[in-house]
């Protein structure tokens, strides 16, 4: 999940300076790891939910809210808007991974309630700084813009499959597991000292400051409400899955290990990333389409396997619904880059973003208020109901932009 608000051409852009920051693909891989890090502290939290409610005794209405804080988080961040435009790729990514490394701090030195919120808050803010920072840096540092904006984009959704796996292999394996994997990240997060190694890509411009604005032209409402609402469903199943995989494993299938919740999500997740690069050359309406036809197949199969007690169904399905999430969330905003004029593509794409984080945070939280007063399986099947209805509705939209061809 990357944001391309803040993928503007280069400012410092005179013919020696560009050639000079370009090419190197040292510099590229250093962005890569760098951004991947991030992301992977980001969703590092996912497997270890259980262990905290455990030790906390929080209930699933609770963590969905410390999970939501995450997402308050990268919105928060979004609306600082083009920031690293103004002062410099570096001097908006090093202060993030920082953030970043902060929040590792907080979970755990503070393994208590407050410390998960504050902790995902701040993870959540490094996650939105790094990635706009980060894709406008990739594209003015590689000679391709378009290969750059698509390999920031996987790389951010192979660092949110990253997280889960990574966490939950530790949290399984490893002495401590609410201290070792963050001591882990943590250390990953040094790595944002080769930032001095890259040049500066940017000029700063003197000026005062403004929060990104939300806003849609009119030319581009009827494609950017076929979109979001496309992409708010696909990233309800990816909000499902990262915050409650726990829940889904231990009440539905009698499984409580915090290595398959990292497996799910990472299943999730990776099947996202790989299903951009999959259609990345696929038209964009058309591919929007597909993805919201695929969220429901994967939302059945997730349903079914929890009273057929089956993790290789529930697998599958995650693989599906995040696929399908995935190719969902590239193409929408393929979509919108196409119809929208180049200078209003910051608040548009910044409204694209807040649609698709409202999708991860508030259908989760709707989730574990109905486990509250309903069982596992028939608050599962009104998600699913829910979540399919906005995903045909999609769908359908996507393919009245096409003229009905699908």
């Amino acid at each position: 999940m990357n944001c391309d608000q803040d993928v503007r051409p280069p400012l410092a852009v005179d013919g020696e300076r560009d050639a000079a920051v370009r090419g190197g693909p040292l510099r590229v891989a250093t962005v890569v790891f760098l951004l991947f890090s991030v992301m992977l502290g980001g969703a590092l939290p996912t497997p270890l939910y259980g262990i905290y409610s455990a030790r906390l005794g929080l209930t699933p209405v609770i963590i969905t809210v410390v999970f939501a804080l995450y997402a308050v988080g990268v919105v928060a961040a979004l609306l600082l808007g083009g920031v690293s435009d103004r002062i410099g790729r570096r001097a908006v990514i090093g202060p993030a991974m920082l953030v970043a490394a902060v929040s590792c701090a907080v979970f755990a030195v503070f393994p208590t309630l407050p410390g998960l919120l504050a902790g995902r808050l701040l993870s959540g803010v490094a996650v939105g700084l790094t990635t706009g920072a980060a894709t406008a840096y990739l594209r003015e540092l590689h000679p391709r813009p378009a290969t750059a904006a698509l390999l920031a984009t996987v790389t951010s959704m192979l660092g949110l499959a990253g997280g889960p796996l990574l966490g939950g292999v530790l949290a399984e394996f490893a002495p401590r597991p609410l201290l070792t994997p963050y001591v882990v990240v943590a250390a990953l997060l040094l790595s944002g000292l080769a930032l001095f190694a890259l040049p500066e890509t940017v000029i700063r411009t003197p000026g005062r400051f403004r929060l990104q604005r939300l806003a849609v032209p009119a030319s581009a409402r009827r494609v950017f409400g076929a979109v979001a609402v496309s992409v708010f469903a696909g990233f309800s199943v990816l909000g499902l899955l990262a915050g409650l995989t726990g829940t889904f494993l231990g009440e539905g299938l009698h499984r409580h290990s915090p290595l398959l919740t990292g497996l799910v999500a990472c299943c999730a997740f990776g099947a996202a990333g790989l299903a951009q690069l999959v259609s990345a050359r696929a038209e964009a309406v058309r591919a929007t389409v597909v993805g919201m036809l695929v969220i429901p197949v994967g939302l059945v199969l997730i349903v079914a396997a929890l009273p057929a007690r089956s993790l290789a169904l529930f697998l599958v399905g995650a693989a599906l619904g995040g696929g399908g999430a995935g190719v969902a969330f590239r193409s929408g905003l393929a979509a919108l880059a196409a119809r929208v004029p180049a200078a209003r593509t910051g608040e548009v794409a910044s409204s694209y973003f807040v649609a698709a984080y409202l999708g991860l945070t508030v259908p989760v939280i709707g989730v574990a208020a109905l486990l509250s007063r309903f069982s596992l399986v028939t608050s599962a099947g009104v998600f699913a109901g829910v979540v399919t209805l906005l995903a045909l509705a999609g769908a359908r939209s996507a393919r009245k932009l096409t003229g009905g061809a699908a």
